[in-house]
């Protein structure tokens, strides 16, 4: 369980982090009635994030680290986009920021985050102090989220016999076991949005949500985005990428329905050698440089970014972190 000074959280958070441990063994029926009220009410940030404590907490991985950055995406937006956030992630360790990237094998399709490491032939199979050494060493560990946290399967069962969206699907991005100090999270849905941010707020982090106004879950190069920063308060600014990037990027630049030829363009934008690719992986990746303190703007952050993809330590940095 990552150090938390409990005096410090809201109540009605730790009432919802004690209500997820008297629930997580009771049988489906308490289960689906919980579920049911939780969502024919509405979830408040506080119990969002008092549940996402909970489930943290009851990972199989006990460490204690601070100054981990996460970038994930809820997915859902149906745009078949490339796997940005975790070309992004790589992109982050190249520049010497220690990133743990959460995530998962896709559901729908095979477009996960997940599927691209597997690709990779990424090791999924960590003990505590290999994953303390990945990220000591090589800045970069990926997290596969049924690997090390069982809770959600135990809910599985109650989800399935539920026809509506649940808060587990909220929960999955804000449960990484290494409980990273900063988070950048991207969302179809402007309201799930502005409702991640004041999670964020909630658990006391510093993190940035984006939403593209196309429905795009990342920050978009073909329509301006909304762009939530989170540290103490939550401010809302528009990203326009033709004045970042100089132009806008068609969707069909960055995306497929072919999961091989969706890996093969990731790797394309990370070796700098497909510029449409390149573009939309520095332009997500630029609020995680902004929060570890690298740039003070999405335009410093992305020329930053730029240039470490263009002179070849992000490629190289897929390599080592794949060895």
């Amino acid at each position: 369980m990552n150090d938390m000074n409990y005096t410090a959280v809201k109540r009605d958070v730790i009432n919802a982090r004690n209500t997820m441990y008297e629930l997580i063994d009771k049988p489906d029926s308490d289960k689906i009635e919980f579920l049911t009220e939780l969502h024919n009410r509405g979830e408040s940030p506080q119990e969002i994030a008092g549940f996402a404590m909970a489930l943290r907490e009851m990972s199989k991985i006990n460490l204690k680290l601070h100054g981990l950055t996460d970038i994930v995406g809820t997915g859902g937006d149906g745009k078949n986009t490339v796997n940005v956030s975790t070309g992004a992630s790589i992109l982050l360790a190249s520049m010497g920021i220690k990133t743990a990237k959460h995530g998962n094998f896709g559901i729908t399709g095979h477009h996960g985050s997940a599927d691209f490491m597997k690709y990779m032939d990424y090791n999924f199979k960590m003990s505590e102090n290999e994953i303390l050494e990945n990220i000591k060493r090589k800045r970069y560990v990926y997290i596969l989220a049924p690997e090390y946290n069982s809770s959600f399967a135990k809910f599985l069962s109650a989800r399935k016999q539920i026809n509506f969206r649940t808060v587990f699907n909220i929960l999955g991005p804000l449960t990484n076991p290494l409980n990273p100090d900063n988070v950048v999270l991207g969302t179809y849905s402007e309201d799930l949005a502005n409702l991640y941010a004041q999670v964020i707020m909630e658990e006391g982090k510093k993190g940035f949500v984006v939403h593209g106004s196309d429905g795009m879950d990342e920050i978009s190069l073909s329509s301006k985005s909304i762009l939530y920063s989170v540290d103490k308060k939550i401010e809302k600014n528009i990203v326009d990428p033709e004045k970042i990037t100089g132009g806008i990027v068609e969707i069909e630049r960055i995306s497929t329905e072919d999961s091989v030829k969706s890996f093969e363009l990731l790797l394309s934008g990370l070796s700098g050698k497909n510029s449409y690719i390149k573009k939309f992986i520095a332009i997500n990746a630029a609020p995680a440089v902004i929060l570890n303190g690298m740039a003070n703007s999405i335009e410093e952050a992305y020329d930053l970014s730029i240039n470490y993809i263009e002179n070849g330590k992000a490629i190289a940095k897929l390599r080592e972190v794949c060895q």
